[in-house]
């Protein structure tokens, strides 16, 4: 990859040593493979494949040249124009309407844009995200025309003047207390992007919004105070019971999680859920309130039909170990 990037960087002796030697690379296994630096199709012929790469990014007039580079596992591509600004970033960009960037700009995201202020500057002429972006309202028409090339959901928010806008990512748990926002006031925006899960009794919601890109598990007992100002670009269920146990990863329960339990809990699986041979209908009945299942789940065929019946909220498959069921 050294070779590479010296030759897409303009590297005459690098490109003088691939002409003679006819060696080509390839790229895989990068989250961007960014070419918009690149002026001729000559600069992509040292590439002889692509693979296993989330963004590709090309020039617009070395399209063709870009189309003839065999590529598997590329999961988008954009094309910018010649001679732009490109800027690239990856994860959650957190910025104010003012500092979106310059009109001769393209600015991609893989990831989420939150812009936390009304658009009063100027506006890149190209914007891509890869996943959501969060704007205040009243920048529609600034944003709109920039925002045509993207893949994810665009959401507005209501804006107000000393609002605060809080932003968590990654896996977090949210307490009826916290989304009371005792310390904050009534038009503050929560934004939470990736896999949420609400715990305890909310008896009120002090944001004006929440906003969640991603996975939301809320306890069915307070879906009549929380809904209302919810809006979720992802999935989302309503657990029952009132003592969730919530796992974010691939996870197998077998006998001992259940002899070790002390009363009935709901479970929350954010991965796949395997229940291991030992385990039985009436245990299962005794110390499981209900599940709620985003990935999928196998267990011994004489469980499947206790496990589809826990289960309140299911986004994945539930099958017998050995690969029958629904």
């Amino acid at each position: 990859m050294d070779d590479y990037r010296r030759q897409r960087d303009g590297d005459p002796d690098v490109m003088n040593e691939n002409e003679a030697t006819k060696e080509r690379v390839v790229v895989s296994d990068q989250q961007v493979a960014d070419f918009s630096h690149l002026t001729g199709p000559e600069q992509l012929s040292a590439i002889s494949r692509i693979e296993d790469v989330a963004l590709v990014i090309v020039p617009k007039s070395l399209a063709a040249a870009y189309a003839a580079i065999p590529s598997s596992d590329v999961a988008s591509t954009i094309y910018v124009p010649d001679g732009a600004n490109v800027r690239v970033h990856t994860g959650v960009l957190l910025t104010g309407g003012d500092g979106i960037g310059a009109a001769d700009d393209v600015l991609i995201v893989t990831g989420m844009l939150i812009i936390t202020s009304p658009v009063t500057g100027p506006v890149p002429q190209q914007i891509h995200v890869v996943g959501s972006v969060y704007a205040p309202r009243g920048s529609e028409a600034a944003l709109g025309p920039a925002l045509a090339g993207g893949t994810g959901a665009v959401s507005y928010y209501p804006s107000a003047d000393g609002q605060d806008i809080k932003v968590l990512t990654g896996q977090a748990r949210l307490s009826g207390a916290m989304l009371a926002n005792p310390a904050g006031q009534a038009d503050d925006v929560l934004i939470a992007g990736g896999q949420v899960v609400v715990t305890g009794e909310v008896t009120t919601v002090g944001y004006r919004q929440l906003l969640i890109a991603g996975q939301m598990a809320a306890p069915a007992a307070s879906r009549d105070v929380i809904e209302p100002r919810v809006q979720v670009q992802g999935q989302a269920c309503w657990y029952v019971g009132d003592d969730p146990r919530a796992f974010f990863d691939d996870t197998s329960l077998g006998p001992d999680f259940f002899r070790l339990l002390e009363h009935p809990v709901s479970l929350i699986v954010f991965g796949d859920l395997t229940i291991t041979e030992g385990v039985t209908e009436a245990v299962m009945r005794e110390k499981i309130t209900g599940i709620s299942l985003f990935g999928d789940a196998t267990a011994p065929a004489g469980l499947v039909g206790i496990l589809q019946a826990l289960t309140t909220d299911a986004f994945g498959a539930i099958r017998a170990a050995d690969g029958q069921g629904s």
